[in-house]
């Protein structure tokens, strides 16, 4: 039994190492059929923008706050649904029932949705914000949240002054926006989004810097004295 057990185990290891150089644990939660998506926090903080309390609503087609139809975490229908759906089930006619709000995604199938909205927009991110990968991970999901809403690219005064450095001037330009002004008037929750991007901007200095401190701490942490392994003499 005991060398069975052995072979089993390292046949496991063997594949998980070659699946892409995978890590066993992620090998594990993939092997669990289920969807993981959390870069960052990239994800969560989009459920929270998106569709937070509204779990069951984004399963079938809705309409987003400016009346665009839309599912799952906020993907935007439009010429490229079939693809990105068609990503995550397999069944392409199941997909077309769903665009045509004649279905329902399930839990899991909203969050591989936005596992393939993500990992197909965030290298336009990065493309758009050079320095996003030395930003904080608070930041980053913020970010990719406004992103991912369209908001962001929309107010490329906002990104010039960011890609400069001058966090201030993005913070008071970004609130500027009509989408602010409307959505204040309204009540909706989308100057709540962007009043957070601000914040998380506007303190970012401050996290890096406790970053940068705790890196100099970690690396100037002295170092525990040897103990002596010579017997004591006689």
């Amino acid at each position: 039994m005991f060398p069975l057990c052995v072979f089993i185990i390292a046949g496991i290891l063997t594949i998980a190492n070659n699946n892409n150089m995978k890590s066993f644990q992620q090998f594990l939660i993939e092997g669990s059929q289920k969807i993981q998506c959390d870069l960052d926090g990239i994800c969560r903080e989009v459920i929270q923008d998106e569709s937070a309390g509204n779990e069951e609503k984004i399963k079938k087609v809705y309409k987003d706050s400016k009346g665009f139809p839309t599912i799952a975490h906020g993907h935007l229908i439009g010429p490229n649904s079939k693809n990105v759906l068609g990503k995550v089930i397999k069944d392409s006619n199941r997909v077309n029932k769903i665009l045509a709000g004649q279905d329902a995604v399930t839990s899991d199938e909203a969050m591989g949705i936005l596992k393939v909205d993500v990992e197909e927009r965030l290298p336009k991110l990065k493309k758009l914000i050079p320095s996003f990968e030395s930003q904080s991970p608070e930041l980053q999901a913020k970010l990719y949240s406004e992103y991912h809403r369209g908001m962001l690219q929309q107010s490329p005064l906002s990104v010039q002054k960011f890609n400069k450095g001058d966090y201030e001037g993005f913070a008071t330009n970004y609130v500027k926006a009509k989408d602010y002004t409307e959505s204040k008037k309204a009540g909706t929750g989308i100057y709540k989004r962007m009043d957070r991007l601000v914040t998380a901007v506007r303190t970012e200095p401050e996290r890096q810097k406790k970053r940068q401190q705790s890196s100099q701490q970690t690396t100037q942490a002295p170092q525990s004295p040897s103990t002596s392994q010579t017997p004591p003499s006689r």
